[in-house]
């Protein structure tokens, strides 16, 4: 499922996102997963609820590909402890 935010320059969207994705405290206001209210104290909180973001302006490891940047520090692992690429791109 993806999901898109559109707004003018200064209408708040990547604040918004950082919000909902535990990088900003929101000063008011509700962020609910499932109907449930969250309140996510770091990005991996976020994360662990199915909520994370792909920012367009960073490209974080120019020499790997968009599926280990995506992935980048929560690799799919395989029962031998590495890093499970074919269950990485098919995600």
């Amino acid at each position: 499922e993806v999901h898109a935010l559109v707004g003018e320059n200064g209408a708040g969207k990547s604040t918004l996102i950082k919000v909902l994705t535990g990088v900003y405290q929101s000063d008011e206001g509700e962020v609910r997963v499932s109907g449930e209210p969250v309140r996510f104290a770091r990005p991996f909180e976020a994360q662990q609820a199915g909520i994370s973001t792909i920012y367009q302006e960073v490209n974080l490891v120019p020499l790997m590909s968009v599926a280990r940047n995506i992935f980048l520090g929560r690799e799919p692992k395989n029962r031998f402890g590495l890093i499970d690429f074919p269950r990485m791109n098919r995600e």
